[in-house]
Parts: structure tokens; sequence; C-alpha cells
């Protein structure tokens, strides 16, 4: 059963936020567009995935505090996985939702009213604008009956290229499309294609 939560997250989670949210329009332009798309909770988010720090990025740019997946390894950058720690996560093995328990603690987490942020591609994709999508993000939605929702974020390739050790010049964007509500008979991997589409359309808006 799904119950009505308060997702505004703690006066700490609120003033990190707008910190961090302060900093990324100071010196990267932040700029977010979308937000009078999303649906009332739950359901999934799901951004593409263009650096280390997009789940930051991403909570930064919500009015609430959505739970994030993050890659368990990210604990050898430890003041990156200290920040992202904060954010409440579910710890997965990189490569998105390889485990069964992983899958378990998102419907979880959805079935309790939250807003859940699922990156569909598994991995940082840096040398082309997207990379192959996993169905888990359409699959949690599906077993959870929840909208999932695309999102496109922008420029953060350039901010933080992979290897990098401090953040670069760029403009970054954070583009919310119209939730997506699974078509009769569509399984996971039918949902996942649309989910692309959607979020390679968002990209490409001016």
């Amino acid at each position: 059963m799904t119950v009505a939560r308060d997702l505004r997250g703690g006066p700490g989670y609120r003033a990190l936020r707008a910190v961090v949210r302060g900093l990324l329009r100071l010196g990267w332009g932040l700029r977010v567009s979308g937000l009078s798309r999303l649906p009332p909770p739950p359901y999934v988010l799901a951004p593409n995935h263009g650096s280390e720090i997009d789940a930051i990025v991403l909570s930064a740019s919500l009015p609430f505090k959505p739970t994030v997946l993050a890659a368990r390894d990210l604990d050898r950058f430890p003041v990156l996985f200290r920040l992202i720690w904060w954010f409440d996560p579910v710890f997965v093995r990189r490569g998105g939702l390889a485990d069964v328990s992983s899958i378990r603690a998102c419907i979880a987490r959805l079935q309790r009213g939250d807003v859940l942020a699922i990156f569909p591609e598994g991995r940082v994709v840096q040398e082309t604008a997207l990379g192959p999508f996993h169905p888990g993000a359409a699959f949690v939605a599906l077993r959870a009956g929840t909208p999932l929702v695309p999102v496109a974020l922008l420029g953060l390739e350039r901010m933080w290229p992979l290897g990098a050790r401090w953040p670069r010049a760029s403009r970054i964007t954070v583009r919310i499309g119209d939730p997506l509500a699974p078509q009769p008979a569509e399984d996971a991997d039918g949902f996942t294609a649309r989910l692309k589409e959607a979020i390679a359309v968002l990209r490409e808006k001016s």
C-alpha cells in the first residue's frame, strides 16, 4: 500500500540542497525546466547519465528529496561518496539493477510513496549522446505500477569529464519531460525504448 509522505527532507537536507543549488547556478548557470510536468508521487525519474555527479545535480534541482541509486564503488571518491550519502541513496552494484535485492529495495521505496531516480544507462556515458538503456527503470516502474518520467541532463559531461578531479566550465541544464505510462501488454523492453526516445527528444530541444 502506498502512503502519502512528506518528501521535503529535513532541515539539514534542505540547507545542503540550497547551498549546492546556489553553487550550481552561480558557477555553471544551472537551469531547470518542466517541474510542472511532475505527477504526484510515487514515480520513477529516469535521467541520462553524463557524469559522476548527476545524482547530486538532479537532487539539487528538485523541490523535494528524491531517492537516488548510487554505485557502491563510489566510495573510492571519499568526498563525493560522503556528499551522495547525505542524499540517502539506494546503493547498487555498478551497472544498475543487476541483483534482486536492489530491485526489491527500489520497489519498497516506491511503495512507501518515494520518488525514485534510476539512471537507465547504468553507467556514465560521455563518448556518445546516449548509451544503451537497461530495462531496470522500466521494470521497477511496471512492477510498482508507477509512471516513468524522462529527464535530460545536459552539460554535465563537460562539467565533470571522467577522470577529472575537479569540475570544469560548462552550462548545465535539467529538462523534465511528460510522464510515461505503460501501454497495454507493454513489457520493460518496449517501455525502455519509449523512454530513450523521449530523452533523446528532450536533449534536442533548444
